[in-house]
């Protein structure tokens, strides 16, 4: 088991399989550097090698360190500091010597913890991510247990951290309880390769917390779950059966599957699952069965619904309009509920796709609506494609992780037409090449494009409404608003973009999504050259609904497109450059 997975200067550069040993001649100190978490054998490597990807690999793995990784997040560099101070200290209660067998390092942002494997004694085996991940989250419950799944890599030491510019380096241990973060920051602005590393020792010390039973459902990757739909019913089935209200409990979950179109036999698995053989199978069975035949429905009143409701619901407002008005406290709660929320998978960063300076937030979250607005020729269907799809484009790439579920309401563009479009911006392609290989093209993208859906026909506010509910999409982009239905009493220009923007900001918050609005420009400014905030046909009404407001200058004769972010309520402004290509790939223009 001497093989491992390296990723060279970012971790989307993975594949490449080299022997333990051979891991220093990959260290250069000016480019970051990630290794596996797991190891494998020659014929794991050669497994991996074959299919070209580690994540496809279900065979056998090994580990020589176990890593504990404190992410710095949202939190300051003090909090970040203290929480690594209490997981040593709750290491060291466990009974392990931290001076003998943890190495701890600073990762250019947050802190990793190194804890050899002959402190645990973990075996090699197919279920090892398994089994180490259910092992440290029990034994230090409030980690990010993720970074022991299957494919899980991390920074190797003395190497950069592109985002913060710092090194991964080594600290002992009375540096992180002597030091303060300033001091540490500083140090890490170069490698600190003349640290006197010891060997890590372990001699069993926590073998007995071993958890060995792998879980009946497996998690192969972070998985993004929609929190958003009862989630009364999910906080539920979290918690399991609870004496008292076990009973009733599996009413309200078999409800719940049988109006969501769940077959009872289905129903009846999952309930089980649930049960952990707290109540006995023919119990639950049998109150599935009732459900099912009698029509069981509880309302968001139902004393046990209530009891769990949650204000992210998308029918939460619904129930009572009463709710609407919060005092300090659960503002305050709801405050705390946001910032603690982590929205992977959920924002689209203007700021990482165009490689704008890392003081610039641009961060697009979820219950904020978007405009973009310019000439005709500017490329703003373009640009909303490329956001759509992950675009990098500083580095002309597809980045799959910056792709997130959407909606996309083409009401001008055929649904063919878009998704050749798609096809073009992921392969890099031509139209004619499309048209050549156009299975060939599909079948080897199909992955970066099964994130969008799309619409033509023209639909009012209420039906987007509907569409979202169905689909329970991240992102809608709605290309144009022009195109939205309006009830007939809505008339004039302005009124119907009022009607439209003020309707999207509210789904958009309601729903939590982001919501992207496409609008051409007003006619004063049709033929301007110089764009500014109230440039967007309706102004007055778009701006006032908008959270951003992104105004593309450029004609369908050039190339050369220029990107001004106008309005940004919770964060900085810019403009940049970009270049239209015939891929239909936008490419940000040096400035």
């Amino acid at each position: 088991m001497n093989y491992l997975e390296i990723a060279q200067k970012t971790p989307h550069n993975r594949g490449a399989i080299i022997d333990k040993k051979d891991l220093i001649k990959y260290i250069n100190k000016n480019d970051p550097l990630y290794r596996s978490l797991y190891l494998y054998d020659i014929h794991g490597k050669e497994a991996i090698e074959t299919s070209g990807s580690v994540a496809n690999f279900y065979g056998t793995r090994w580990i020589d360190h176990v890593i504990v990784d404190i992410d710095k997040g949202k939190n300051s560099d003090n909090e970040t500091v203290r929480r690594t101070r209490a997981h040593l200290l709750a290491l060291e209660d466990e009974g392990l010597s931290l001076t003998k067998s943890v190495q701890l390092f600073f990762s250019g942002s947050g802190y990793h913890l190194i804890i050899p494997n002959s402190v645990f004694n973990f075996q090699p085996s197919s279920e090892l991510p398994y089994i180490v991940r259910k092992t440290m989250a029990a034994l230090l419950p409030g980690i990010d247990d993720m970074v022991y799944i299957r494919s899980a890599i991390y920074r190797v030491p003395h190497t950069k951290n592109y985002k913060t510019g710092l090194y991964k380096i080594p600290l002992t241990i009375k540096e992180i309880h002597e030091k303060n973060p300033e001091d540490i920051l500083k140090m890490a602005e170069s490698p600190r390769l003349e640290f006197a590393y010891r060997e890590l020792l372990g001699e069993g010390e926590l073998e007995h917390r071993l958890v060995t039973k792998t879980p009946t459902v497996k998690e192969l990757r972070s998985v993004v779950e929609n929190t958003k739909v009862v989630p009364c019913v999910q906080r539920m089935l979290a918690l399991g059966p609870q004496a008292g209200s076990r009973n009733n409990t599996v009413l309200r979950i078999a409800s719940h599957f049988r109006r969501h179109g769940i077959p009872s036999d289905f129903a009846k698995v999952s309930t089980l699952h649930w049960n952990q053989n707290s109540l006995e199978d023919d119990v639950i069975i049998d109150k599935v069965e009732q459900t099912y035949n009698r029509g069981y429905q509880y309302s968001c009143n139902d004393k046990l619904m209530a009891k769990h409701c949650q204000t992210n619901c998308i029918y939460f407002r619904r129930k009572d309009y009463l709710v609407e008005v919060l005092s300090s406290d659960n503002l305050q709660n709801e405050f705390e509920a946001r910032m603690t929320t982590d929205f992977s998978g959920r924002t689209v960063n203007l700021s990482n796709m165009l490689g704008l300076s890392r003081d610039i937030d641009a961060t697009i979250y979820p219950g904020e609506l978007v405009t973009i607005f310019g000439p005709t020729g500017s490329s703003k269907t373009t640009l909303a494609q490329n956001m759509a799809l992950g675009v990098d484009f500083v580095n002309d790439r597809i980045v799959k992780e910056w792709q997130i579920p959407t909606l996309y309401l083409s009401l001008e563009l055929s649904a063919w037409y878009m998704h050749r479009r798609h096809m073009q911006i992921v392969s890099g392609c031509s139209k004619e090449e499309i048209h050549a290989r156009y299975a060939d093209i599909f079948e080897a993208h199909k992955d970066e494009l099964s994130h969008i859906a799309i619409q033509t026909v023209s639909p009012n506010i209420e039906q987007i409404k509907e569409k979202i509910r169905e689909l329970q999409p991240t992102m809608v982009i709605v290309d144009y608003i022009d195109l939205v239905d309006t009830p007939p009493h809505i008339r004039g220009e302005y009124e119907q973009i009022k009607h439209i923007s003020h309707s999207l900001a509210n789904m958009a918050v309601n729903y939590d999504l982001i919501i992207i609005q496409i609008s051409q420009v007003s006619r004063e400014y049709s033929r301007n050259e110089v764009l500014d905030l109230y440039a967007g046909k309706g102004s007055g009404a778009i701006e006032n609904a908008s959270r951003k407001v992104i105004g593309l200058n450029g004609q369908a004769d050039n190339n050369i497109k220029e990107v001004n972010l106008y309005k940004n309520t919770d964060g900085e402004l810019f403009n940049t450059s970009v270049e239209w290509r015939p891929s239909f790939r936008l490419r940000r223009i040096n400035q």
